[in-house]
Protein backbone atom coordinates (compact mmCIF):
# COMPACT_ATOMS: atom_id res chain seq x y z
CA UNK A 1 0.00 0.00 0.00
CA UNK A 2 0.88 3.32 -0.41
CA UNK A 3 -0.48 6.28 2.02
CA UNK A 4 0.80 9.92 2.08
CA UNK A 5 0.02 12.73 4.87
CA UNK A 6 -1.51 15.49 4.02
CA UNK A 7 0.01 17.92 6.13
CA UNK A 8 3.69 17.44 5.00
CA UNK A 9 3.02 15.63 1.47
CA UNK A 10 4.95 12.83 2.53
CA UNK A 11 4.76 9.23 1.27
CA UNK A 12 4.96 5.87 2.37
CA UNK A 13 5.38 2.30 1.49
CA UNK A 14 3.80 -0.05 3.58
CA UNK A 15 5.13 -3.82 2.52
CA UNK A 16 2.13 -6.93 3.27
CA UNK A 17 1.94 -10.13 3.24
CA UNK A 18 -1.50 -11.03 2.04
CA UNK A 19 -3.52 -8.62 4.55
CA UNK A 20 -1.07 -8.24 7.15
CA UNK A 21 1.77 -5.29 7.69
CA UNK A 22 5.13 -7.02 7.53
CA UNK A 23 6.84 -3.61 7.54
CA UNK A 24 7.25 0.01 5.81
CA UNK A 25 9.79 2.34 4.10
CA UNK A 26 9.24 6.26 3.43
CA UNK A 27 8.40 7.15 -0.17
CA UNK A 28 9.71 10.86 -1.73
CA UNK A 29 7.62 14.17 -0.76
CA UNK A 30 5.17 14.99 -3.25
CA UNK A 31 5.58 18.72 -4.12
CA UNK A 32 2.59 21.08 -3.62
CA UNK A 33 -0.43 20.81 -6.08
CA UNK A 34 1.16 16.92 -7.12
CA UNK A 35 -1.30 13.57 -6.62
CA UNK A 36 -0.18 10.36 -6.77
CA UNK A 37 -2.26 8.15 -9.33
CA UNK A 38 -0.16 5.48 -10.13
CA UNK A 39 2.82 3.19 -9.31
CA UNK A 40 4.38 1.44 -12.37
CA UNK A 41 7.50 0.15 -13.96
CA UNK A 42 8.20 2.75 -16.64
CA UNK A 43 12.18 3.12 -17.13
CA UNK A 44 11.92 -1.19 -17.02
CA UNK A 45 14.76 -1.20 -14.70
CA UNK A 46 12.75 -3.56 -11.97
CA UNK A 47 12.07 -0.99 -9.87
CA UNK A 48 8.18 0.65 -9.56
CA UNK A 49 8.06 4.14 -10.07
CA UNK A 50 5.44 6.84 -9.20
CA UNK A 51 3.03 8.52 -11.93
CA UNK A 52 2.00 12.15 -10.79
CA UNK A 53 -0.63 14.41 -11.75
CA UNK A 54 -1.23 18.08 -10.92
CA UNK A 55 -5.02 18.76 -11.69
CA UNK A 56 -4.18 22.63 -11.86
CA UNK A 57 -1.67 22.78 -14.67
CA UNK A 58 -3.45 19.65 -15.73
CA UNK A 59 0.78 17.89 -15.93
CA UNK A 60 1.47 14.86 -15.54
CA UNK A 61 5.39 13.77 -13.60
CA UNK A 62 7.30 10.27 -13.91
CA UNK A 63 9.01 10.00 -10.51
CA UNK A 64 11.47 7.58 -11.48
CA UNK A 65 12.68 5.08 -8.19
CA UNK A 66 15.69 3.09 -7.48
CA UNK A 67 14.33 1.07 -4.32
CA UNK A 68 12.43 4.29 -2.75
CA UNK A 69 15.41 6.99 -3.88
CA UNK A 70 14.10 9.59 -6.68
CA UNK A 71 16.31 9.96 -9.35
CA UNK A 72 15.02 12.02 -11.69
CA UNK A 73 11.44 13.11 -13.61
CA UNK A 74 9.51 13.47 -17.39
CA UNK A 75 6.55 15.56 -17.39
CA UNK A 76 3.77 16.48 -20.11
CA UNK A 77 0.44 18.11 -20.08
CA UNK A 78 -2.77 16.73 -20.83
CA UNK A 79 -5.66 18.43 -22.81
CA UNK A 80 -8.00 20.66 -21.05
CA UNK A 81 -10.76 18.85 -18.72
CA UNK A 82 -8.53 15.15 -18.90
CA UNK A 83 -7.29 14.08 -15.77
CA UNK A 84 -4.62 11.13 -15.39
CA UNK A 85 -6.80 7.84 -14.19
CA UNK A 86 -4.80 4.72 -13.96
CA UNK A 87 -1.52 3.24 -15.66
CA UNK A 88 -1.57 -0.91 -17.09
CA UNK A 89 0.04 -2.15 -20.62
CA UNK A 90 -3.08 -2.38 -22.97
CA UNK A 91 -1.30 -3.38 -26.05
CA UNK A 92 1.05 -6.05 -24.18
CA UNK A 93 4.03 -4.27 -25.54
CA UNK A 94 5.64 -4.39 -22.11
CA UNK A 95 4.87 -1.02 -21.54
CA UNK A 96 2.71 1.25 -19.04
CA UNK A 97 -0.53 3.29 -20.98
CA UNK A 98 -1.82 6.25 -19.59
CA UNK A 99 -5.71 5.82 -18.87
CA UNK A 100 -7.24 9.47 -18.91
CA UNK A 101 -10.54 10.37 -17.77
CA UNK A 102 -13.12 13.07 -18.83
CA UNK A 103 -15.56 14.26 -16.54
CA UNK A 104 -17.86 16.76 -18.64
CA UNK A 105 -18.25 13.91 -20.68
CA UNK A 106 -17.16 10.51 -18.51
CA UNK A 107 -15.15 9.84 -21.49
CA UNK A 108 -11.72 7.59 -21.39
CA UNK A 109 -8.78 7.41 -23.55
CA UNK A 110 -5.69 5.31 -23.58
CA UNK A 111 -2.34 6.94 -24.42
CA UNK A 112 0.04 4.05 -25.32
CA UNK A 113 3.61 5.14 -24.33
CA UNK A 114 6.91 3.98 -24.69
CA UNK A 115 8.87 4.89 -21.56
CA UNK A 116 7.73 8.90 -21.62
CA UNK A 117 6.62 9.16 -25.05
CA UNK A 118 2.73 8.98 -26.45
CA UNK A 119 2.55 6.68 -29.68
CA UNK A 120 -0.89 6.64 -29.74
CA UNK A 121 -4.35 7.49 -27.82
CA UNK A 122 -7.13 5.80 -29.08
CA UNK A 123 -10.46 6.17 -27.23
CA UNK A 124 -11.47 4.11 -24.39
CA UNK A 125 -15.14 2.95 -23.34
CA UNK A 126 -17.66 6.21 -21.74
CA UNK A 127 -18.35 5.19 -18.04
CA UNK A 128 -22.23 5.67 -16.53
CA UNK A 129 -23.19 9.16 -15.17
CA UNK A 130 -22.22 8.87 -10.98
CA UNK A 131 -19.12 6.23 -11.66
CA UNK A 132 -15.43 6.55 -11.62
CA UNK A 133 -12.63 4.90 -12.58
CA UNK A 134 -10.72 3.26 -9.52
CA UNK A 135 -8.41 0.87 -11.03
CA UNK A 136 -7.49 -1.38 -14.69
CA UNK A 137 -6.96 -5.48 -13.78
CA UNK A 138 -7.06 -8.37 -15.62
CA UNK A 139 -10.82 -9.69 -14.15
CA UNK A 140 -11.35 -12.35 -16.52
CA UNK A 141 -7.74 -13.41 -16.63
CA UNK A 142 -7.82 -13.40 -21.10
CA UNK A 143 -4.56 -11.24 -21.03
CA UNK A 144 -6.65 -7.84 -21.41
CA UNK A 145 -6.81 -5.18 -18.64
CA UNK A 146 -10.48 -4.07 -17.41
CA UNK A 147 -11.76 -1.54 -15.76
CA UNK A 148 -12.79 -1.19 -11.92
CA UNK A 149 -15.51 1.60 -11.53
CA UNK A 150 -17.50 2.37 -8.84
CA UNK A 151 -20.65 4.45 -7.63
CA UNK A 152 -19.49 6.39 -4.18
CA UNK A 153 -23.05 7.26 -4.08
CA UNK A 154 -24.67 3.70 -4.11
CA UNK A 155 -21.96 1.93 -3.02
CA UNK A 156 -21.89 -0.53 -6.22
CA UNK A 157 -19.03 -1.76 -8.32
CA UNK A 158 -18.99 -2.70 -11.52
CA UNK A 159 -16.08 -4.24 -14.22
CA UNK A 160 -15.75 -3.44 -18.08
CA UNK A 161 -14.22 -6.04 -19.79
CA UNK A 162 -12.25 -4.90 -22.43
CA UNK A 163 -9.97 -5.97 -25.39
CA UNK A 164 -7.63 -3.15 -25.80
CA UNK A 165 -9.47 -0.50 -25.84
CA UNK A 166 -12.79 -1.87 -26.94
CA UNK A 167 -15.48 -2.48 -24.26
CA UNK A 168 -16.71 -6.31 -24.87
CA UNK A 169 -19.10 -7.02 -21.80
CA UNK A 170 -19.64 -5.33 -18.29
CA UNK A 171 -20.56 -7.34 -15.09
CA UNK A 172 -21.42 -5.89 -11.72
CA UNK A 173 -19.20 -6.44 -8.74
CA UNK A 174 -20.64 -6.44 -4.79
CA UNK A 175 -21.63 -3.42 -3.18
CA UNK A 176 -19.38 -1.92 -0.74
CA UNK A 177 -21.14 -0.75 2.84
CA UNK A 178 -21.78 2.68 3.56
CA UNK A 179 -18.63 4.58 4.89
CA UNK A 180 -16.48 2.69 2.87
CA UNK A 181 -14.73 3.77 -0.68
CA UNK A 182 -13.26 1.42 -2.91
CA UNK A 183 -9.77 2.49 -3.72
CA UNK A 184 -7.49 0.31 -5.98
CA UNK A 185 -7.62 -3.44 -6.86
CA UNK A 186 -4.45 -5.71 -6.74
CA UNK A 187 -3.81 -9.15 -6.40
CA UNK A 188 -3.23 -9.29 -2.61
CA UNK A 189 -3.25 -13.64 -1.82
CA UNK A 190 -1.17 -14.87 -4.86
CA UNK A 191 -4.27 -16.53 -6.20
CA UNK A 192 -3.71 -14.89 -9.52
CA UNK A 193 -7.18 -13.07 -9.37
CA UNK A 194 -7.25 -9.80 -8.73
CA UNK A 195 -8.91 -8.24 -5.32
CA UNK A 196 -10.05 -4.82 -4.31
CA UNK A 197 -8.46 -2.80 -1.62
CA UNK A 198 -10.91 -0.97 0.61
CA UNK A 199 -10.47 2.79 3.17
CA UNK A 200 -12.77 3.38 5.44
CA UNK A 201 -11.39 7.79 6.01
CA UNK A 202 -13.44 7.62 9.37
CA UNK A 203 -11.60 4.81 10.83
CA UNK A 204 -8.49 4.97 8.93
CA UNK A 205 -9.29 1.16 8.44
CA UNK A 206 -8.40 -0.68 5.24
CA UNK A 207 -9.73 -4.13 4.05
CA UNK A 208 -9.46 -6.43 0.95
CA UNK A 209 -12.18 -8.16 -0.65
CA UNK A 210 -11.04 -11.28 -2.36
CA UNK A 211 -12.60 -11.90 -5.48
CA UNK A 212 -12.73 -14.50 -8.29
CA UNK A 213 -13.88 -12.22 -11.44
CA UNK A 214 -16.68 -10.35 -10.50
CA UNK A 215 -17.80 -12.56 -7.37
CA UNK A 216 -17.03 -11.75 -3.90
CA UNK A 217 -15.40 -14.58 -1.89
CA UNK A 218 -14.01 -13.21 1.30
CA UNK A 219 -13.00 -10.15 3.43
CA UNK A 220 -10.58 -9.40 5.74
CA UNK A 221 -9.20 -6.57 7.42
CA UNK A 222 -6.11 -4.62 6.53
CA UNK A 223 -3.71 -2.51 8.72
CA UNK A 224 -5.22 0.05 10.28
CA UNK A 225 -3.34 4.04 8.93
CA UNK A 226 -1.73 6.13 11.36
CA UNK A 227 -3.83 9.81 12.19
CA UNK A 228 -2.84 12.13 9.54
CA UNK A 229 -2.62 9.78 7.09
CA UNK A 230 -4.73 8.37 3.57
CA UNK A 231 -4.45 5.56 1.56
CA UNK A 232 -3.57 6.31 -1.76
CA UNK A 233 -3.80 2.88 -3.39
CA UNK A 234 -1.58 -0.08 -3.88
Amino acid sequence: MVIRNAGTRQTKIWYLDNNVSIGSADGPTLAPGWDLRGVTDFSHDNHPDYVLFNPDTRQMAVRHLSALTFSNSVSGTLPSGWTLAATADFNGDGNSAYVLYKASTQQTAIWHLNNNLLISGPSGPTLPAGWGLVGVADFNRDGHPDYLSFNSITGQTRISYLSGPMLIGTANGPTVPTGWALVATADFNGDGKSDYLLYNAETRQTAIWYMDNSTFISGDFGPTLPAGWSLIGQ
